[in-house]
């Protein structure tokens, strides 16, 4: 793990110095694609929003909403690591998500993250197209 962080570090560095996007000679798009991810945490067209960014303890849900996601393809919603939604989505709705059963979902010690993901072929086991992620915060009731 921590040759891939120095040759991804590398690259980065090459990159920045260089003015040039040596991902794209040396990658193909699949796997710049992963790298875009491992860099970026971030992939793919849309966003997520949280509409409630505070929460407390004693809350045990929390609220999204996307925006340009691709409404056709099965989307993947994990808080703290559990995915708890695998479904279409639609955009500009408000989604109500149950987190209270979550291990880490209500932890205050930092700020947990909601992830939302989307394959090629609408599997988690698939190449990834869409990902983005936010954090929320919780403050002690």
């Amino acid at each position: 793990m921590k040759h891939m962080s120095f040759i991804l570090f590398t690259i980065m560095l090459l990159q920045i110095l260089t003015g040039c996007s040596l991902t794209e000679e040396l990658f193909t798009e699949e796997e710049q694609s992963a790298v875009e991810v491992a860099l970026k945490q971030d992939t793919g067209k849309g966003a997520i929003e949280l509409v409630t960014p505070t929460i407390t303890t004693a809350d045990n849900e929390i609220e999204i909403k996307v925006s340009g996601i691709n409404e056709d393809k099965i989307t993947f919603i994990s808080v703290a690591n559990k995915t708890i939604f695998e479904d279409t989505i639609e955009n500009d709705k408000v989604y109500t998500l149950d987190i209270g059963d979550i291990k880490d979902a209500l932890r205050t010690d930092y700020k947990p993250k909601v992830q939302l993901l989307q394959t090629n072929n609408d599997k988690v086991s698939g190449d990834i197209t869409t990902f983005k992620q936010i954090r929320y915060t919780v403050e002690q009731e």
